[in-house]
């Protein structure tokens, strides 16, 4: 078979083949800009991520690979992109390293060394041609999202073509189509789509909608995969699965003066998706899918306000459904609930969920005056139906805790409220004072907690502050201090951090998370003494290059970026990392 032949039947040599052509191609494009054109340059990136592993049973971090006999592991990228906007040509190539890596597993190491992205663009007028790995989204992401989330290991590009076409500022229109990377091989589903966005002025009021729509077609591989899997349910439950399934999403947005509104509606097709029974399982169904999102601004001055509204309905999007996880996701679902940065606050969060939710949210920013303003939040995530849900909580009939057979239902999944108050008499001191109140079901989002009836119900309540002030131009010091009451789960926690800075290139924080006060009563209590998770950190910046070091005593829970959630273990170690650009 020749080159070209081999190529047309076999996904992976393709790509193999594209990366020759394309290492081929930037050394030579770099070197004829630089040295005969002048017209081109070259620039690139590298982040290097790197955990020194201290085991410490007390916390939990132990009897997992890293502490027990590998020790270190590191994560690194080094990016180089070259451009030429003479003549309308991008290309960039990445290296990625994982060395013992806990980014794709945080408890299984996984070691892997190769290209992992590489891309050729082209202009032509109002045609641009993209061939390679793709990032790109369609609307919010309810049908598509192709992305890299490097802190969650996330990074689901498309490894195929697209073709975009601009008419005059007022459409927008592309086609793309491929397969999804899977670290340094891929799935082998094809996925394809098209999507269209519009901008039109009239006056003061503007129209900005769009329609999107992606298919993707399973490979024999994955369907045989998914038959033996259904072959092995009951007969009354099985079902004929399809190869393809299509997603449609249509939305827009609409600005008439100080008002934004934002709405997306989108729909797939009849598709095999795992979800829980009413028993509390994960079972194989065979599902259509529907997902409502929008949002609405009011801004004028000293006031603004966002109103959120999500329901979503068995919008489960993979390249097959035997990927898990963060696996083969083709799609991406907003949250609702407010993404916090304080250490405490942010400990219970809202990811979204894909097969029931029904989600309500609302921000009030209020600015009385010029140097105080205040900021109101709240969120509310439930089952939508209103008969008896699928996922029920275990009745204790008696005192030594005897499950009964019989179920009682519970619908609410999450629930919050912040108040935040901002303070700046002058130029170098700024007060931040605030409260949050949560209520988490670990049920939904830990599958935790379900066999002691009541204890799945956390609540956490959570004043904090913060300081910053500016003593000079270069010298600036910051303070948090936080409480958290949560009876249901680790008890009382007290949180305080110091953190003194020399702009430009200097910062040193130390950090006590303690757990002072457990909940010894608690059958799902992590801890039943009192334990402090130490941090101490140190950053340098040279011009572009970033070093930073820090020691590190980490307690297990969920880790959220960006919307998108994962539970990792207690970590006990020190950590390095350096960024640089250029």
């Amino acid at each position: 078979m020749n080159l070209y032949g081999y190529c047309i039947t076999n996904i992976e040599g393709l790509i193999s083949f594209m990366r020759k052509i394309l290492l081929t191609f930037l050394v030579m494009a770099a070197c004829s800009s630089l040295h005969i054109y002048g017209q081109g340059f070259i620039s690139g990136s590298f982040q290097s991520n790197t955990n020194f592993y201290i085991r410490d049973s007390s916390i939990g971090a132990a009897n997992l690979p890293h502490y027990d006999n590998l020790k270190v592991g590191s994560d690194i990228w080094f990016n180089l992109n070259y451009t030429n906007e003479k003549y309308g040509l991008e290309a960039g190539v990445r290296f990625d390293a994982y060395l013992n890596s806990i980014l794709r597993n945080p408890s299984t190491p996984y070691t892997g060394v190769g290209l992992g992205s590489f891309y050729i663009k082209k202009k032509f007028k109002d045609i641009t041609i993209t061939g390679g790995y793709i990032y790109d989204q369609i609307g919010t992401g309810m049908i598509y999202r192709a992305y890299e989330e490097r802190t969650l290991g996330i990074d689901n590009a498309l490894i195929g073509g697209r073709v975009e076409y601009d008419y005059k500022q007022m459409l927008h229109l592309k086609v793309f189509s491929g397969v999804q990377k899977n670290v340094f091989s891929i799935y082998n589903p094809i996925i394809s789509g098209f999507n269209a966005d519009g901008n039109f002025n009239f006056g003061k009021v503007t129209l900005a909608p769009g329609f999107g729509i992606i298919n993707r077609s399973m490979d024999q591989g994955s369907m045989n995969s998914l038959v033996s899997a259904i072959e092995g349910m009951d007969s009354a439950q099985r079902f004929v699965p399809k190869f393809n399934v299509y997603a449609f999403t249509f939305y827009n947005t609409l600005t008439v003066g100080p008002v934004s509104w934002y709405v997306e509606g989108s729909y797939k097709t009849q598709d095999a998706i795992y979800g829980l029974n009413k028993s509390g399982g994960n079972q194989l169904f065979n599902l259509t899918g529907n997902a409502i999102y929008s949002s609405l601004n009011v801004s004028k001055k000293g006031l603004g306000v966002t109103l959120l509204f999500k329901r979503v309905e068995n919008f489960t999007l993979r390249t097959s459904p035997n990927e898990k996880i963060f696996q083969g996701l083709l799609n991406f679902e907003p949250p609702i609930p407010k993404q916090n940065s304080l250490r405490l606050p942010s400990r219970y969060f809202a990811s979204s969920l894909e097969q029931h939710e029904l989600a309500f949210g609302a921000e009030v920013t209020w600015t009385p005056i010029k140097k105080l303003s205040f900021l109101f939040n709240g969120s509310y995530v439930r089952d939508f139906i209103f008969k008896p849900a699928l996922i029920r909580e275990p009745v204790v009939t008696s005192n030594a805790g005897v499950l009964d057979t019989s179920y009682r239902d519970h619908k609410n999944f999450f629930g919050e409220g912040n108040i935040e108050a901002h303070y700046k008499p002058n130029h170098n001191l700024e007060l931040e004072l605030g409260f949050q109140y949560i209520f988490y079901n670990r049920i939904i989002y830990q599958s935790d907690g379900g066999t002691h009836p009541g204890e799945y119900k956390v609540s956490s309540y959570t004043p904090f502050a913060e300081i910053t002030h500016k003593i000079n131009k270069k010298l600036s010091y910051r303070i948090e201090l936080q409480y958290q009451y949560v009876p249901n789960d680790f008890g009382q926690w007290m949180y305080g951090l110091f953190e003194f800075n020399v702009a430009p290139s200097f910062s040193v924080a130390v950090s006590d998370m303690w757990n002072f006060k457990p909940n010894p009563q608690n059958v799902l209590a992590v801890y039943q003494t009192p334990h402090h998770f130490y941090s101490a950190f140190v950053s340098y910046t040279y011009g572009a290059h970033r070093f930073s070091l820090s020691y590190a005593k980490q307690v297990a829970g969920i880790v959220c970026t960006g919307g998108v959630c994962r539970y990792e273990p207690a970590f006990s170690g020190v950590r390095f990392s350096v960024t640089s650009t250029f």
